[in-house]
């Protein structure tokens, strides 16, 4: 049995690999995602997506910043005028349900796509994001990036005696949550449950904060439901 942390809304795609895949998983989510107001002033952002060529590419670092960002930019300006790039391929998902095609590198990284961006398609971008953002984008692209935090993420204890009493294998899909876990739950609680993590920075973030205790840290291939599924049925 797994017991998943990730916002309910971010949830359906995981919960209906998790029924094809004969898992049982209990969903738990820690937090929830508000959607933030565009400030459109503050960069003059309307003008400069009308502006032909004032942007090249427009960026999508998460599932929610796109869920939350395009039906806003879809009202003020044609996606067709613009590179769109998604981190990864849930994200590219989300974007394609909006009849919008994206691009995505091959590993689903800011590094990665740093490097993709850099390489083949320079030029000034617009980043749409979320508070709980590593930055990273913002700060290899530097004087060549605007940024839009389109969403922020709310914890509860709401579900925390779900993990409390819940099963071992518990899938963690950012380190916030993770952090979360570990400044609201007794030690002992953390100790005894074995993690599967979207990325190795989270393993290693992670890590950082716990060098005392040996926690049991497996990393999925990619971010993507069925990677994070497929790791944790490995260790079942």
């Amino acid at each position: 049995m797994i017991i998943n942390t990730r916002p309910k809304i971010l949830s359906s795609k995981l919960n209906s690999l998790s029924n094809d895949k004969n898992l049982e998983v209990i969903n738990a989510p820690l937090s929830s995602i508000e959607s933030l107001p565009f400030n459109i002033d503050a960069i003059n952002l309307k003008s400069r997506l009308q502006e032909n060529g004032y942007y090249k590419n427009i960026i999508f670092t998460s599932q929610a910043s796109a869920i939350f960002g395009l039906a806003n930019l879809k009202e003020i300006a044609e996606m067709k005028s613009f590179n769109i790039f998604a981190v990864g391929p849930a994200t590219k998902s989300v974007i394609a349900n909006a009849g919008i095609n994206s691009l995505t590198p091959k590993e689903p990284s800011s590094k990665s796509l740093f490097s993709m961006i850099q390489k083949n398609y320079p030029g000034r971008n617009l980043l749409l994001c979320g508070e709980n953002s590593n930055k990273y984008l913002q700060e290899e692209l530097k004087e060549n990036i605007d940024e839009i935090i389109c969403y922020k993420l709310v914890y509860s204890k709401a579900n925390l005696d779900l993990i409390e009493n819940g099963p071992e294998i518990t899938l963690i899909y950012n380190f916030l949550t993770f952090l979360y876990m570990f400044e609201s739950l007794d030690l002992a609680i953390i100790k005894n449950k074995i993690f599967v993590v979207a990325s190795k920075r989270i393993r290693e973030k992670i890590l950082e904060i716990t060098k005392e205790i040996n926690l049991e840290i497996f990393v999925a291939k990619d971010p993507s439901d069925n990677s994070m599924l497929e790791k944790a049925k490995e260790i079942i």
